[in-house]
């Protein structure tokens, strides 16, 4: 292992999470500020289109992001004190995951769905697990409230993966 290897290996740890922290920071924030500026019935038309076109600049970045933690904590696996930081930022991950997977992806499709969008249908499997029913009229602004307040989790969490991320790197 070269000088030069370990550096592209954190570079591929610390970069796509502290991007993914900016990406869901912008959401958050931004979108989040805009969408409770919107009627109910407006959000509902706008999340999904909307959330599909960050999509496809967050999920590379969720991809990545276990791929720069799991080889650098292999290369630091005989340092401690790195190999914890390594550690924490990959449970914080699997977290991250979690949230993703069994709360916000459900949501997600109950709002594909209420605009008659083909995912809802194709990843109809999640409507069964969603902490709400369907999208109405009635239950948008609390779908959208839900929505957002689970976000802040995960803003908090890709603050603190790049942290642990940049801990471990200064551990050295």
């Amino acid at each position: 292992m070269t000088p030069i290897y370990r550096a592209r290996v954190n570079a591929l740890a610390i970069i796509p999470s502290a991007a993914f922290f900016g990406a869901n920071a912008f959401i958050g924030l931004s979108m989040g500020v805009y969408w409770l500026t919107l009627a109910p019935a407006d959000f509902v038309a706008q999340f999904f289109p909307q959330f599909s076109t960050f999509l496809f600049t967050i999920m590379p970045l969720f991809l990545l992001m276990p791929v720069g933690l799991i080889l650098s904590a292999r290369l630091d696996r005989d340092r401690p004190e790195a190999r914890r930081n390594w550690r924490m930022a990959l449970w914080l991950y699997l977290v991250l995951t979690l949230i993703t997977v069994f709360y916000h992806m459900p949501l997600n499709v109950r709002l594909a769905a209420a605009i008659g969008s083909p995912v809802g249908d194709a990843l109809s499997f999640y409507t069964a697990i969603a902490l709400v029913g369907p999208v109405t009229e009635d239950t948008a602004s609390t779908i959208r409230a839900v929505w957002l307040l689970g976000h802040i989790p995960r803003v908090l969490i890709t603050l603190a993966i790049s942290v642990y991320a940049l801990r471990a790197c200064l551990n050295r």
